[in-house]
C-alpha cells in the first residue's frame, strides 16, 4: 500500500486538510441511474449484469463519477454503500444470505479501489440505523432508542469493512440520535479495528435531530477519556444545511478543540419530502470559500460535500482548501 494511514497522515501533518468527494447518490441520479429505492445508490451493484458485463452502462457511470471527483481534487473518496446494511439489502434485493451480502460488499469495495487507484484514501460508508426507515432526518428511533441493538444492525457491514484491506477508514454517516452515537463510541478496537469518523445529522438550528445539543455531545465525548476507541479519528457533520454548517462545526470545536473534525454539507438545495424532489434555493447566505475558511479555522481536517454536491463543488472546495490551509 503506497499511501499512509489516514489517521497517521492527519496526525503527522497537523496543518493538512484533505478534500472528500461529493454527493454520490444524487450524482449517480444526475447521470441516469434511478436511485429512488430502499437501497438508494447501492442499487446498480445488486444487479449481476453490473459485474458480468464490462460494458454495463451503470458500471461506466459509476467509474466516470469517481474519475470526475478525482479530477476535481478529491483525495479521499467514499464507497457507494450508505444504504447497504444487511437489513436493507436482504429485505429489498435478491441478496438474502450473510455470505452473499459480504461478497457484495467485497465486490463494491474492490471496484471502488480500482476506480480511484492506490494513491487515494478509500472510506467505507455506513449509513445510520435510521436509514432503513428514513428516520435519519428526524432522529425518531421509537419509544426506547437506548434498547435498539445497534451492533446487531451494523455488525455484518462493519466486520466486512474491518477486514477489507482496500479500505482506509470507516465512516458512520448522518447519525441523528444520541443513543446511536453513544453505542458506536462504546465499541472497542475488536469491533472497529480501522480508523473511523462519525458524521452527525444536525438540524439547521444546531441540535442533533433528536434534540441533543452539540455541546452535550462534546462533553460526553470528553467524559469518555481513555475509554474512547483509539481508532476514533474525526467527528463532524454531514447532510446538513449549507448555510448553517459552519456554526455546527464551531460549536463542536469549542468543546473538543483537539479533536479533528469533518464537514460535508448538502449543496444548499432543499428536499421536498412530499413531492420527493430537490428545489433550488435562489440565494445562499454564504459561499463555499467562506465555509471552507470557517471549517478550517474551527478544526476541520476533511472537507467535502453531501447530497446534490457535484464535481464542480468539489473543485471549488479543493481550490478553497489550497487557499486557506497553512
Amino acid at each position: 500500500m503506497s499511501r499512509p494511514s489516514i489517521k497517521e497522515y492527519l496526525s503527522s501533518n497537523p496543518n493538512a486538510v484533505l478534500v472528500l468527494d461529493g454527493g454520490q447518490g444524487t450524482e449517480l441520479e444526475n447521470r441516469g441511474i434511478k436511485v429512488a429505492n430502499p437501497v438508494w445508490s447501492t442499487i446498480p451493484f445488486v444487479n449481476e449484469s453490473f459485474w458480468s458485463d464490462p460494458a454495463s452502462s451503470d458500471r461506466q457511470i459509476v467509474k466516470e463519477m469517481y474519475e470526475d471527483f478525482l479530477a476535481s481534487g478529491a483525495q479521499a473518496l467514499m464507497t457507494v454503500t450508505y444504504q447497504a446494511s444487511f437489513k436493507s439489502v436482504s429485505e429489498n434485493t435478491v441478496i438474502k444470505t450473510p455470505d452473499a451480502y459480504v461478497e457484495l460488499l467485497s465486490r463494491i469495495v474492490a471496484f471502488s479501489r480500482e476506480c480511484i487507484g492506490d494513491e487515494k484514501w478509500l472510506v467505507g460508508c455506513i449509513g445510520p440505523w435510521g436509514a432503513h426507515n428514513c428516520s435519519e432526518f428526524t432522529g425518531e428511533y421509537g419509544p426506547e432508542p437506548a434498547k435498539i441493538d445497534y451492533l446487531g444492525y451494523f455488525e455484518l457491514q462493519l466486520s466486512a469493512f474491518n477486514n477489507n484491506e482496500n479500505l482506509d477508514m470507516i465512516a458512520f454517516e448522518t447519525i441523528p440520535n444520541f443513543h446511536e452515537l453513544k453505542a458506536i463510541l462504546s465499541w472497542d478496537e475488536s469491533l472497529i479495528s480501522k480508523p473511523f469518523c462519525i458524521g452527525l445529522s444536525v438540524h439547521s438550528h444546531g441540535k442533533l435531530r433528536d434534540g441533543t445539543s452539540l455541546r452535550e455531545i462534546g462533553e460526553y465525548i470528553k467524559s469518555l477519556g481513555p475509554k474512547l476507541n483509539p481508532n476514533f479519528t474525526l467527528l463532524g457533520v454531514n447532510c446538513v444545511s449549507f448555510d448553517h454548517s459552519h456554526n455546527m462545526l464551531k460549536e463542536l470545536h469549542e468543546v473538543l478543540p483537539d479533536l479533528p473534525l469533518i464537514a460535508y454539507p448538502n449543496s444548499g438545495e432543499i428536499y421536498d419530502t412530499v413531492q420527493k424532489v430537490w428545489t433550488s434555493k435562489k440565494s445562499h447566505e454564504v459561499t463555499w470559500d467562506y465555509l471552507v475558511k470557517e471549517y478550517i479555522d474551527n478544526g476541520a481536517r476533511i472537507i467535502g460535500g453531501c447530497c446534490r454536491t457535484t464535481p464542480a463543488d468539489i473543485k471549488t472546495i479543493s481550490d478553497s482548501v489550497c487557499k486557506h490551509s497553512k
